[in-house]
Formats: C-alpha cells, sequence, structure tokens
C-alpha cells in the first residue's frame, strides 16, 4: 500500500507505484498506470475540497494494488465522503469530467466503498484473455 501527501505530485506517485506492481504480470502497464492516475486525481481533488491544505504529516490518500494471475484490483481511498459526481461527456477536448469514463473504458469493474473515514474507489482490470464470472467478481466486490 501507498500513503500520499495531498499533493499534485500524488498522482505521479501513484503512476509509478501502479506501473512497478504488474511489472512481470501479464498486464499493460501503461493501461494500470494510467487508470491508478485517473483515480488518484479524484481522491486529491476530495480531499483539497475538504481542506484546501494538509499537514505534511498527514497522508489521507491510499493507493492500494493487488495483482493476481486474472485480475488487478486498484484500490484508492480518500477522506471524502461525498458521492462520486456524475460521468461528463465533454468530449476529448474537455479538461474535467473525463477521469471515470477513462477507468470504466479500461476496467471490467469500478464501485466505489464508503468507511468511517472516506471512501474508497475499486477497480478491476482482467488478465488478457479473462472473463470474470459474476461469482467471482461478486466475491472480490465482498471482500474490498
Amino acid at each position: 500500500m501507498l500513503s500520499l501527501h495531498v499533493r499534485r505530485d500524488a498522482v505521479r506517485d501513484a503512476r509509478r507505484f501502479a506501473a512497478d506492481a504488474v511489472a512481470g504480470h501479464p498486464y499493460d502497464s501503461y493501461e494500470i498506470a494510467l487508470l491508478a492516475s485517473e483515480l488518484t486525481t479524484n481522491a486529491v481533488r476530495a480531499a483539497e475540497a475538504m481542506h484546501p491544505t494538509w499537514p505534511d504529516d498527514i497522508r489521507p490518500i491510499g493507493v492500494e494494488l493487488t495483482v493476481t494471475g486474472r485480475y488487478a484490483h486498484l484500490a484508492v481511498s480518500d477522506p471524502g465522503t461525498e458521492p462520486l459526481p456524475a460521468q461528463q461527456h465533454g468530449g476529448l477536448l474537455a479538461e474535467r469530467g473525463r477521469g471515470l469514463t477513462i477507468v470504466d473504458q479500461h476496467a471490467a469493474a469500478r464501485w466505489v466503498t464508503y468507511g468511517d473515514h472516506g471512501k474508497t474507489v475499486h477497480a478491476l482490470i482482467t488478465a488478457p484473455c479473462v472473463i470474470l464470472t459474476a461469482a467471482e467478481l461478486a466475491e472480490i466486490r465482498e471482500t474490498s
């Protein structure tokens, strides 16, 4: 697990962490890094909306990546409790609102869990030529 400060360089660190985590596995490291980047950007924005400045000793954003032979499970946590914004379809030139659409285009599934200290956005990316059954997906969601 990677714990991050609420800073713009958190996105870079999450991207690097995700790409390194899938090295040697049959996943596209660029794709995994892209999804980590999009979800971490949203987490930074959610944390900034709560508090514009965070003390240096607090790292409220977490990135976790579980890699198996069938799927990679990316989970990005932040202290925000607000529901995710509705997806916006502003086109390719839009500067905001495309992140979750990008995640949904690359992930086999995406969902959100809420806890006492914020939310976690999960993305599940399957290995090449793998199709998860409904039972597998339900089990993964239950254990997250």
